[in-house]
């Protein structure tokens, strides 16, 4: 199975995104375009949140001096 992603150690945000899972979950399912990810909703919504509800980003530019990692996409920005 091909590695979807990138290797943890160049991910530089971590957002937990748990409370929205349900949500994702059924955006995804409303879309008929996404049956190449049907497997995903084929675990059903609580399988779905568990493996699904941290989103990650990497940062290509700062310009904030932001520790990293993170978990707020607005650090350093307030």
């Amino acid at each position: 199975m091909a590695e979807i992603g990138l290797p943890d150690d160049e991910i530089t945000t971590w957002v937990d995104a748990t409370a929205f899972s349900g949500q994702k979950f059924d955006a995804l399912a409303a879309h008929a375009s996404q049956g190449e990810n049907i497997f995903f909703l084929t675990m059903g919504k609580e399988r779905f949140g568990e493996l699904m509800g941290v989103e990650t980003f990497v940062r290509v530019r700062d310009t904030t001096g932001a520790a990293v990692p993170e978990n707020d996409l607005f650090a350093g920005l307030r």
